[in-house]
């Protein structure tokens, strides 16, 4: 017999198997080909900074359906051609990249979304994200695999672009400015700003969950 408890544990068994199926899909290109070939495109423009920027945000764009470390493009991008472009290439790069991993999610794995959830359940799952998208959404911008995923399931679920950009444009920009910033070429500070990102995010969630608690 169905009870609310087993249904319960059933829609979480969906969830998880599809958030799991997302991030495997992310990670996918990884596995297959590697992030080996990011740096030597880098450096073949380091010396034109013009070209730089547009090589960096490209790559970024790409970064839900390729394998680019957008951290590696943010703090080179910034070392070679200035704090500023850095910042404000990184940020187009990024946005560009929620608008191509929202892409992905609407035309291809919102058509396998039905496969995990029936039409209840999905509904369900999209006014949830919409009541919580830019917690969501804002706090894993810095985290790796997560940031992709976290769009790709928005999209997929049915949520709008333009409410998926807005809810990133500035978490995007304030992952892009401690990256600039901290471009010196140095993995103990390339480090610690990831480190700073993720504690950031982290504070973040947590100050939103206090403030979306009734009663609080």
């Amino acid at each position: 017999m169905s009870t609310p408890e087993n249904q319960r544990m059933m829609r979480v068994v969906r969830i998880t198997l599809f958030l799991l199926f997302v991030c495997a899909l992310v990670c996918l290109p990884f596995i297959i080909w590697g992030e080996e070939f990011v740096l030597p495109l880098l450096k073949a423009r380091e010396h034109q900074a013009g070209w730089l920027v547009v090589v960096s945000v490209v790559l970024l764009a790409a970064d839900s359906v390729a394998p680019v470390p957008a951290t590696l493009v943010i703090m080179y991008l910034a070392a070679k051609a200035g704090v500023v472009a850095g910042i404000l290439g990184g940020t187009l790069g990024m946005t560009a990249g929620v608008v191509a991993a929202a892409w992905f999610g609407r035309v291809a794995v919102g058509r396998l979304a039905p496969r995990f959830f029936p039409d209840q359940e999905l509904e369900r799952l999209r006014v949830s994200l919409q009541r919580q998208l830019a917690l969501t959404l804002a706090c894993l911008r810095s985290v790796p695999v997560l940031a992709e995923t976290s769009v790709i399931v928005a999209a997929a679920a049915g949520i709008p672009l333009r409410r998926i950009v807005v809810a990133t444009l500035l978490p995007n920009f304030a992952v892009c400015t401690i990256y600039s910033l901290a471009a010196d070429d140095s993995f103990l500070t390339a480090s610690l700003a990831f480190l700073g990102t993720l504690a950031a995010s982290f504070v973040l969630w947590r100050w939103l969950r206090v403030r979306s608690t009734p009663g609080s």
